[in-house]
């Protein structure tokens, strides 16, 4: 772990000048999150890097945990100057990170009362950050939300620079629970998201006259903002793609998470009509006419385009461009509860396929910075994807060992993706060889092989692969063809190699 006097040491001649394109900036000097003092938890720097194989692209994911930067407030909002990398915490404190330190932007914060940074989006045309966020009023204590534009003067020093504010909603006393929002031309579109209901026959979100679970544009130049749409619960992704349509993630309660694009005048039903059912309850929506067994007519409000059931929270959304032919053009969400990246292909406005790429952590931002991206979790870490070129080179699945190809009838259904990684119809391969039987993260395992008492060896390998049912009865392993004990001798070989 870098000590303190050494961090102070590299950064003490760096410019913030340096760090992006700006050239009247002070120098900074490493800083910790929280704290003059670095090593808040005395943890060191954690970093791992692991290899997953999705279906069109072989991966490589790194893992880096800050854990001697902050404690509590984990920075999970990320956006980027030109080529620098900066993430931002709720409260609106903003870092570049670069080589695994933190130095300070100089930016000035918020100055409001309990501010809540939402979104976060440095858009280069405007040499400006925009940013989405909550907060509450120092006179009355009532709860707004408001959107923020910090123009980058190189002219004027960093600490000097101020906020202007470009748009600002009093929602009195209830609080909101969401900003999300995009910058498309010289427009922004974003959505207030609220989880309040409201008086069951007076719903939030179907008032005109609140702002709380409507989207709008904002246009940058002259400040005219416009109602687009009603009837949104929380949502934590919004992207204007490059066909011109504005697509954006909902949460749902028990269920009904979902996946849609704003269309103007339109009402996407909360909390009357949702895909999922309420919390603690099989009753689907609020609409009064529920209780009297009658069904109301829904048909006016926007079904989504995909819905999950049961839920995932979806969060950040972004849409791919330049990062690798095989999935540009498509959309990449993160989600909270599934812990999983999710890759969708669109194709004229409807859902052609999504693919799941399970990353094991709770995923609240995401950014494409060149052919890397970048994803904030709310354990406190920082998640790389970039291309495994090697591998793709190869254009194979199987592991580039020698006699790989033995695992030709493996990998039809298992992967060779990092130990603990789910990728796969079964467990991954990687590092299974002297591990205890039925240990790795999968979680449909049958309960005949996870009585079997032991490590995976040559012997027990050997025996599993040559006859699965004489060996584990009832497991759920169908080799459907008949492998000869050479045969097995060589998978069993090159299992030993994936380490």
């Amino acid at each position: 772990m870098r000590s303190p006097l050494l961090l102070f040491a590299l950064f003490a001649l760096t410019t913030i000048s340096e760090a992006y394109s700006f050239e009247n900036s002070e120098a900074q000097a490493a800083v910790c999150w929280e704290s003059p003092t670095c090593g808040l938890n005395n943890k060191p720097l954690e970093k791992s890097i692991i290899k997953v194989d999705s279906t069109l692209l072989p991966l490589i994911i790194t893992k880096t945990t800050y854990s001697q930067y902050y404690s509590n407030n984990f920075p999970s909002l990320i956006t980027a100057i030109k080529e620098n990398l900066i993430l931002a915490d709720p409260v609106g404190n903003m870092h570049f990170l670069k080589e695994d330190i933190f130095s300070e932007t100089g930016f000035p914060l918020i100055h409001k009362k309990y501010v809540s940074v939402k979104d976060l989006k440095y858009i280069d045309k405007f040499e400006s950050l925009f940013a989405c966020f909550h907060y509450v009023d120092d006179a009355d204590n009532s709860k707004h939300t408001a959107i923020g534009q910090l123009k980058l003067n190189k002219n004027i020093k960093n600490d000097k620079l101020q906020w202007d504010f470009l748009f600002d909603s009093n929602h009195k006393e209830v609080r909101p629970n969401s900003c999300a929002m995009d910058v498309s031309g010289s427009k922004i579109y974003f959505i207030i998201g609220t989880a309040n209901e409201g008086e069951i026959n007076h719903p939030i979100a179907q008032n005109k006259d609140n702002t709380l679970g409507k989207s709008y544009t904002l246009d940058i130049t002259n400040r005219k903002v416009e109602l687009l749409t009603l009837g949104h619960r929380v949502s934590l992704g919004v992207v204007a793609r490059n066909d011109g349509y504005v697509w954006f993630t909902e949460n749902g309660e028990r269920g009904g998470d979902k996946l849609s694009y704003l269309i103007r005048n339109k009402n996407y039903g909360w909390p009357l009509k949702v895909s999922g059912t309420r919390y603690l309850q099989f009753t689907s929506s609020t609409n009064p006419s529920e209780k009297n067994n009658n069904k109301a007519d829904l048909s006016s409000y926007i079904d989504p385009i995909y819905a999950w059931l049961p839920s995932i929270s979806p969060s950040g959304l972004i849409e791919l461009h330049d990062f690798n032919s095989a999935w540009d053009g498509d959309l990449l969400m993160g989600s909270l509860k599934a812990q999983s990246l999710y890759r969708i292909r669109l194709r004229d406005n409807h859902v052609l396929s999504i693919e799941q790429i399970y990353i094991g952590q709770r995923i609240r931002g995401i950014k494409q910075l060149n052919k890397e991206i970048l994803l904030t979790t709310d354990e406190g870490a920082l998640i790389t994807l970039a291309v495994d070129s090697e591998r793709l080179k190869l254009n194979s699945p199987l592991p580039a060992t020698p006699g790989g190809q033995h695992l030709l009838y493996c990998v039809n259904c298992h992967s060779i993706s990092s130990a603990d990684v789910t990728a796969g119809f079964g467990p991954t391969l990687r590092g299974i060889y002297g591990k205890e039987i039925a240990s790795q993260n999968f979680p449909y395992f049958s309960d005949s092989l996870k009585k079997v008492i032991g490590i995976w060896d040559e012997a027990k390998l050997t025996s599993f692969l040559l006859d699965p049912s004489s060996f584990a009865p009832g497991t759920t392993m169908n080799l459907g063809i008949n492998l000869s004990k050479e045969d097995v001798k060589k998978i069993v070989d090159v299992l030993k190699t994936i380490k």
